[in-house]
């Protein structure tokens, strides 16, 4: 929702103007910045702490030793005195999970270390903020009053007025007021414009569908020619969402981006002689559309995955892990996959749904039909043919519903058949949707071996692959 205007309140002997809101939030912002980076610091100085120590001693020190380390609040509140103790707190614990996201990764050299620029939210705690829609407003605004400094400050209670736009997002802030829905901690943003919004993220209590299969899995498989592929533990559904519009959306910003860089080395009068902020403001809006797009395009796989496993009764929703992907994947690193599924993983909640991160090792290679794992079973990305058994080099039989290597007539029946091929997506989708994969591959490669079948028997070893 957009911030219109600052609001006062009739009794209220000094009425705010937008010159002292729009200075508080561009000073809290600022801070806010700060105060997370500080964090994010911090905790990184803690992880080579905590290595040497045990390098030194054989064992981990313990954490509360050094809570004023990991414990930054009181060190915040001298640095920023101005900003309202649960902003502060708000902010810390933002950083710490982003941290918390990060930290494998960072540790392991794939990711550099998270830093915040302007563009963090202002946290504000959800009891230190309220909602209401005042008499004389029309029917789409409503005031928003919020603790945003401290006492020493002078004054801590800001209000303004937002626009809902939409009656859907009205619809939500009726709730949020009636307290059908349980208000989150309120994120104060600006655009590039100077524009600035409230995010209110919300709960609320929704009656579990009873008729959803506890056993029964959806498997789903991130790819490059497919997006989204899902299959299912006991049936021969399946589904996908095309990557086409993601390839097509990268390959123009790419070039755009290529573009602006080559225009910025000969700059127009307009941006000329203005330093580098104003010849790199392109790519800044850039930047903007593609994480908006991304946002987008997320909120919609996951509200389509969601879809099919409702319908299809599935109480489990299983997914590769991806951490790591970078050293694999550039596509799939430039896509935001942790924003999905943490966007699947919250809204399968809310209907009950469980969601599972399973390890994503040889996925691809295995045969869901007869389990045999092999480099050579994916002869390239879109297609899937086993070495052992020849799933999805085969042919069908519609006669008498056999299935044969060779061309031709049924060696069966005399019968016609049709060559069927197998997806690489789906077979992956098939094999994430199987309970207990990472166990069921873990023991296939048992003493470098490769199980060729797993249905229960005793595994039999064949070749190693590589």
């Amino acid at each position: 929702m957009q911030i219109v205007k600052p609001y006062s309140e009739p009794d209220d002997p000094s009425p705010m103007t937008w010159d002292t809101l729009g200075k508080t939030l561009r000073d809290l912002r600022y801070a806010a910045s700060r105060m997370a980076n500080y964090v994010i610091q911090q905790n990184y100085q803690w992880e080579f702490i905590r290595q040497k120590y045990k390098a030194e001693h054989g064992e981990y020190p313990s954490a509360v030793d050094h809570k004023d380390m990991l414990y930054c609040y009181p060190a915040l509140t001298k640095m920023f005195p101005d900003a309202a103790g649960q902003l502060i707190n708000q902010i810390e614990q933002h950083a710490k999970k982003v941290w918390g996201y990060r930290k494998s990764e960072v540790m392991k050299l794939h990711q550099s270390v998270p830093s915040f620029k302007l563009n963090f939210p202002v946290i504000v705690h959800r009891e230190s903020y309220s909602i209401r829609n005042p008499e004389e407003t029309k029917l789409n605004k409503f005031v928003i009053q919020a603790n945003l400094t401290s006492k020493d400050s002078g004054r801590t209670r800001y209000s303004f007025l937002v626009d809902a736009g939409e009656k859907s997002k009205r619809t939500i802030v009726e709730r949020l007021m009636s307290k059908a829905y349980r208000q989150g901690a309120l994120q104060i943003v600006s655009d590039r414009k100077g524009k600035w919004y409230c995010l209110i993220p919300y709960e609320f209590t929704v009656d579990l569908d009873d008729e959803l299969d506890p056993d029964r899995i959806m498997g789903i498989d991130l790819g490059i020619s497919k997006a989204v592929y899902w299959a299912f533990s006991d049936s021969l559904k399946r589904g996908w969402i095309d990557g086409k519009e993601i390839e097509e959306f990268r390959r123009r910003v790419q070039a755009r981006r290529k573009s602006i860089q080559q225009q910025g080395k000969y700059p127009g009068d307009g941006r000329i002689g203005h330093g580098r902020a104003r010849r790199i403001l392109p790519i800044e809006v850039l930047q903007e559309k593609e994480a908006n797009f991304r946002a987008t395009m997320n909120h919609r796989y996951a509200r389509r995955v969601l879809e099919e496993a409702v319908r299809n009764k599935c109480g489990v929703i299983q997914m590769e892990d991806l951490t790591g992907i970078n050293e694999l994947s550039t596509f799939l690193k430039s896509w935001t996959y942790f924003d999905l599924q943490t966007k699947l993983k919250d809204k399968a909640a809310e209907v009950g749904i469980k969601v599972q991160i399973v390890d994503r090792q040889y996925t691809s290679q295995r045969c869901s039909q007869c389990g045999y794992i092999d480099k050579q079973n994916r002869p390239d990305q879109a297609t899937f043919v086993c070495q052992e058994c020849g799933y999805g080099d085969l042919y069908h039989c519609f006669s008498c519903g056999k299935d044969q290597r060779k061309a031709g007539l049924c060696i069966n029946c005399n019968g016609l058949t049709k060559h069927i091929s197998i997806n690489a997506d789906y077979n992956a989708a098939k094999n994430l949707s199987t309970s207990g994969i990472e166990s069921i591959i873990a023991e296939a490669l048992t003493e470098g071996g490769i199980v060729t079948k797993h249905n229960g028997a005793k595994p039999k070893r064949t070749r190693k692959t590589r």
